[in-house]
């Protein structure tokens, strides 16, 4: 293969990141054993870190892995829990002036304060070996939130506000504290870096009670959040069986995998049944052909559909008692039974919807009701379908960044599932 001048130093700037990477993850294990043992990290230290063409950095495995192993077996020793920050120089402060933050903001806060110390960190090591950028909505230009699909737009608006918020929340306590020093090392651009590495990197632990009257527990979202090294190596796919969680017994955050592996290849792990909207949201990611993959409408985007205005409140009142204006949803199967019964609701006149229990039990209904819930259902989908190409449309057609891609790939799903959707009801 020929590199032109571009390419190689694409080529060369890649090698540099992965022997960057190599050695973060290399002086990452060292310090792991001296925080804790070889034998406690036996299990975890069968899987080695790898850079994988499709994935990225990931871990594999150097010996067979048979179902029900334990695969990773971190000690809570190296585990980044709140109480393990309130316990810290900054906890003390925190706890002095009766400064109250969620479990989320103490981590980030936490992760700014041990990089500002740089090598004088004890904590250094596995700070080093994080990503130095992630590709979350808080990382995305105005312009760039907005070609995204609508819905995942306002959700990633409202993530990117509340993470502004709780900085500014932690800047003040650092600018209090620290004086103008902490303008540098707490700006937005390192904050943004640590709440983005607890969003997409932190592990299920509860809240341990000794901290409970130290923190702000109003955000449900960010409680029960710890951050464990080396354990965020592992990728995600949806077919992975696992199951994770603290030990109490042992001391040890652990993970079990149900499925088996052959030495040298990747170990996964499963994030969730997630579509691509929420692993963008949540970790920056989209997979190809998610199964998972759905597109959602509400009651608010029935507005433009005919004669929607007639005993408008009676029939909403007769989906919100049937829990019909929830999940209303096509899928790559086409659409829900939730959706379509909704427009049945919705096409039954006044003396038919005096009996409007018929659609829930599948009794017959009359031809031009089923007709009529067809043509609504057609009218949102085509409606939401234009939108989406006229968004693809504002895309570059030519190289994508990785935040046009991902771009692409949300509305790209979205325009695929509803295409199904409009087949499914012609």
């Amino acid at each position: 293969m020929k590199w032109g001048r571009a390419g190689r130093r694409r080529k060369r700037r890649k090698d540099r990141q992965k022997c960057q990477e190599a050695d973060a993850c290399a002086e990452l294990r060292k310090w792991m054993v001296a925080r804790s043992s070889k034998r406690e990290l036996a299990h975890t230290f069968n899987l080695m870190p790898f850079f994988f063409p499709d994935t990225g950095r990931g871990l594999k495995t150097k010996r067979i892995i048979k179902s029900a192993a334990v695969i990773v077996s971190i000690p809570q020793c190296l585990l980044v829990t709140p109480s393990v920050v309130l316990n810290s120089q900054v906890g003390s402060l925190l706890k002095r002036w009766k400064v109250s933050f969620t479990p989320h903001q103490l981590l980030a806060l936490f992760l700014i304060v041990e990089r500002n110390k740089s090598i004088n960190s004890e904590w250094q090591p596995f700070i080093t070996s994080l990503p130095s950028e992630y590709t979350l909505p808080h990382y995305f230009s105005a312009d760039e939130i907005n070609l995204l699909p609508l819905h995942v737009s306002l959700v990633a608006q409202r993530m990117i506000q509340r993470s502004q918020l709780a900085h500014k929340q932690v800047l003040q306590f650092c600018c209090s504290h620290w004086g103008e020093d902490a303008d540098g090392w707490s700006s937005w651009e390192r904050f943004r870096w640590a709440w983005c590495t607890v969003s997409s990197r932190a592990i299920f632990f509860e809240t341990e009670e000794e901290g409970k009257q130290f923190v702000d527990l109003d955000f449900k979202d960010e409680n029960n959040v710890a951050l464990s090294p080396y354990l965020d190596l592992l990728n995600h796919t949806s077919a992975a069986r696992v199951d994770a969680g603290f030990n109490r017994q042992n001391k040890m955050y652990e993970i079990i995998t149900h499925d088996n592996y052959q030495p040298h290849e990747q170990v996964f792990i499963s994030y969730g049944p997630h579509d691509n909207a929420t692993l963008f949201l949540h970790y920056g990611f989209t997979l190809p052909h998610n199964i998972h993959n759905s597109v959602c409408f509400s009651v608010d985007d029935f507005g433009i559909l005919p004669d929607y205005y007639r005993s408008t409140e009676r029939k909403l009142a007769e989906l919100r008692k049937n829990g019909l204006h929830r999940e209303l949803s096509c899928t790559m199967d086409g659409v829900s039974w939730n959706f379509m019964s909704a427009m049945k609701i919705l096409a039954l006149d006044w003396e038919q919807l005096q009996k409007s229990e018929r659609v829930l039990t599948g009794e017959h209904l009359p031809p031009e009701v089923l007709l009529s819930a067809r043509r609504m259902v057609r009218k949102l989908v085509s409606h939401a379908l234009a939108k989406l190409r006229a968004l693809l449309a504002q895309l570059p057609q030519e190289v994508l960044t990785a935040h046009g891609n991902i771009a692409h790939s949300l509305v790209s799903d979205d325009i695929l599932i509803l295409t199904v959707a409009l087949q499914d009801v012609s």
